[in-house]
């Protein structure tokens, strides 16, 4: 039985409203938590800035009707907004009410520093796990990458802020052409979406949301899942819809699943410098670089080559005796090898076939390095790096044209500061990007 009486004031809409389309009309209502008249995103297609919540029993029907759609999803995507990050510390836009469930939140120096929320942790969970299959994020805040979620598998479609080439779009800036055209491919294959503290008020991207919504509705896809506090312009077209926190959700999807994902939080990072990290040396078996913990060099063959320690104790006992163990890396290399790396792209910075990746491209990231912009919005635009900031993460000066028009809607000033992410020199190093954002100048000419 339920603690709440019929008096309790709840939403006063449609079945489908509150539950969605595959929602049971058995079901009672959501409670209103917290009232506010204002809307939630001003000028926008937007509701008021009410917030609802599910009865405990309630949720929980709806948690396992949630599981039961992602286990059954041949392409599922999650379709994420302001809201889910709003735990980290990082303001959202929807949330008016004074004594809003979403404002109690930590506060940061810098929203660069923001650690992943628990939902971040289970998105990447359920990715590792082969239920979630992209990505797209109108946010720039890099936290699904904190959390371990890879970046070729994300599309930062409104721009971020650990991406030198993806400047955050203006609103009245255009979508980089090549993001929104791998959004329109993805649109096309989703079959499940989940769509997560997003006010879904007009903006290009909620296509993501409302074209396998649509399909549902006729009997050809899962159909959209949408999960917030307040209510939204689409709630008519979700196959489900959960009034609640973000985090309590995917708290108790991860349950429901028995799903394995990080519950400690501590923000994912490609490893730092230290004297159990071999910069420069790359794996020939697995191609991991840099070589982290033990490390092998052959003996005889010119040139030299390393194996990590899990390539080396997968060889044959005759084959061991080629190689010899490397103690802690030499100081002197180590410290010019420190944040070098080499990667497989062209001059250029365009990804090599998988057949013509011999020669590698060295990209230095020590600080004073210069560099050319070779994607993005910005290509063209030189700068240089400046070290690293408090995260580890890469800081990079760059200069601008003023006179150029630049797709992201800013007449911009001549010159800026810009955050590339180790994640992103990890998709690098790995091949997973199919551009760098900048290599290397050699002159400055």
């Amino acid at each position: 039985s339920s603690k709440f009486n019929m008096t309790t004031p709840r939403l006063k809409a449609k079945k489908q409203l509150c539950h969605g389309f595959r929602g049971d009309p058995e079901w009672a209502n959501p409670i209103i938590v917290t009232r506010c008249d204002t809307e939630a995103r001003p000028g926008y297609n937007s509701c008021k800035a009410h917030e609802y919540r599910e009865e405990p029993e309630v949720l929980t029907q709806k948690i396992k009707m949630l599981a039961d759609l992602i286990r059954k999803a041949k392409r599922c995507t999650a379709y994420t907004g302001a809201g889910i990050s709003t735990s980290s510390g990082i303001n959202d836009y929807a949330s008016k009410a004074k004594d809003s469930k979403a404002l109690q939140r930590p506060v940061l120096k810098t929203p660069l520093a923001a650690k992943p929320t628990l939902a971040h942790r289970v998105l990447a969970g359920l990715h590792k796990a082969g239920h979630l299959h992209h990505w797209v994020q109108q946010n720039h805040d890099g936290l699904p990458q904190k959390a371990g979620y890879p970046q070729y598998a994300l599309n930062e479609i409104h721009g971020a802020w650990f991406d030198p080439s993806n400047p955050v779009v203006k609103m009245s800036g255009s979508l980089r052409d090549d993001l929104f055209a791998w959004m329109l491919k993805e649109e096309k294959q989703t079959d499940l979406c989940l769509a997560m503290g997003t006010s879904l008020c007009g903006m290009n991207a909620d296509r993501v949301a409302t074209t396998p919504a649509k399909k549902a509705l006729k009997g050809k896809a899962l159909g959209t899942v949408i999960v917030s506090l307040q209510q939204t312009k689409l709630d008519h077209l979700a196959s489900l819809r959960i009034f609640a926190t973000i985090d309590e959700v995917m708290e108790k999807l991860a349950a429901e699943m028995e799903l394995d994902y990080d519950k400690q939080g501590v923000p994912y990072c490609y490893p730092r410098p230290t004297d159990k990290v071999f910069w420069g040396k790359r794996c020939y078996v697995s191609k991991a670089m840099p070589i982290v913990g033990r490390c092998y060099r052959s003996k005889n063959s010119k040139p030299q080559l390393y194996l990590c320690g899990s390539s080396y104790d997968a060889l044959p006992p005759l084959e061991k005796e080629n190689y010899v163990e490397l103690e802690k890396p030499n100081k002197k290399e180590n410290a010019e090898m420190v944040d070098v790396f080499d990667v497989p792209y062209d001059k250029n910075g365009k990804l090599l076939p998988e057949g013509k990746r011999d020669s590698m491209l060295r990209l230095d990231l020590r600080e004073g390095a210069k560099i050319i912009m070779k994607y993005g919005s910005f290509e063209g635009d030189k700068g240089m790096v400046l070290g690293l900031n408090s995260q580890g993460h890469f800081q990079i000066a760059l200069k601008h044209d003023v006179e150029k028009e630049y797709h992201h809607g800013q007449k911009h000033r001549p010159r800026s500061r810009r955050t590339m992410g180790r994640f992103m020199v990890e998709a690098a190093v790995n091949g997973q990007l199919d551009h760098l954002p900048f290599v290397n100048r050699t002159n400055d000419k």
